[in-house]
């Protein structure tokens, strides 16, 4: 089996990186010299996917400039006999078909909606994946978290796949803890937790909101109501509904997960991809030694 089609949502204000994310998106912002979301989308195209679809703010055009061909700059390279710099980037809009959604402000806000506004463009394919554009898995040796997320659907022959990674219980009250059951070898998702204490959680498994859907999961969304407290539309909320009914497999990834949504990770995330450059991360090493 093949997945053609990933969305990816890039349609928050990034609020934990204020003022910068007044200007810049958090997806955009730079892991060494890539932004965050291009290590989720070299991830995705390694494992087949042609086709990627982001949900952006109808106020924000950063992923549109990034993804698409710039005449613009060739020209100028062109101009100053520097045309071999652009082959730096003129891969970027070659790797992939990118499709762009304009998440409008009327919309309900959420980690569902996405999902639901690119309905029409998903809705006949037998799955696609759904990520976040400002965390990633990452392996330095190139493996694919995604072809593998692919290969465990093929094999429980379920309606989806949650990816998990294993927390220390110090911190589990700050995610969504998945409680599960095993068959065949898998574990199979029966519902998330949110936030619980250490005593309540049922794993020490949380979710990292990287899944693999069917069309069966916009009637779920159809039917759910926002949530009471924050007044949002939750993809854990329509996952957890799905498994009450259907198989929903659990993957554990390989590599180390990165998150870019607030300062303190997205540096930890900068200087974990750094240490496997080893011309940058030689310098790293003796600045920080200036520091101590």
């Amino acid at each position: 089996m093949k997945i053609k089609k990933a969305l990816i949502a890039a349609a928050g204000f990034g609020t934990r990186f204020l003022p910068v994310s007044k200007t810049i998106q958090k997806e955009m912002l730079p892991i060494i010299n890539r932004p965050i979301v291009d290590y989720v989308v070299a991830d995705l195209v390694a494992a087949g996917v042609e086709e990627i679809i982001f949900v952006i703010s109808e106020h924000n055009l950063q992923l549109i400039h990034y993804y698409r061909e710039n005449k613009r700059l060739f020209r100028y390279l062109k101009n100053r006999h520097k045309v071999a710099l652009y082959d730096q980037v003129a891969q970027l809009h070659q790797q992939a078909k990118f499709t762009f959604i304009r998440q409008p402000d009327s919309a309900a806000y959420g980690t569902a909606t996405p999902v639901q506004l690119a309905e029409k463009m998903l809705k006949n394919e037998k799955a696609f994946f759904v990520f976040m554009g400002d965390d990633f898995l990452f392996n330095a040796n190139g493996f694919s978290e995604s072809e593998a997320m692919l290969k465990l659907f093929e094999k429980s022959h379920g309606a989806g796949v949650i990816t998990c990674v294993e927390k220390p219980k110090k911190e589990i009250s700050r995610y969504g803890v998945v409680k599960m059951k095993q068959k065949d070898n898998l574990r199979f998702l029966e519902s998330i937790i949110e936030k619980p204490t250490i005593e309540e959680a049922p794993s020490n498994l949380v979710n990292i909101s990287k899944y693999i859907l069917t069309p069966k999961i916009f009637a779920i969304i159809k039917k759910q109501r926002l949530h009471p407290n924050s007044h949002e539309l939750y993809i854990t909320d329509s996952v957890t509904t799905l498994a009450r009914s259907d198989k929903v497999a659990i993957y554990t990834p390989r590599g180390n997960y990165l998150d870019g949504g607030n300062p303190t990770e997205w540096l930890k995330s900068n200087l974990t991809v750094a240490r496997h450059q080893p011309e940058i991360w030689e310098k790293i090493k003796q600045h920080l030694k200036t520091l101590e």
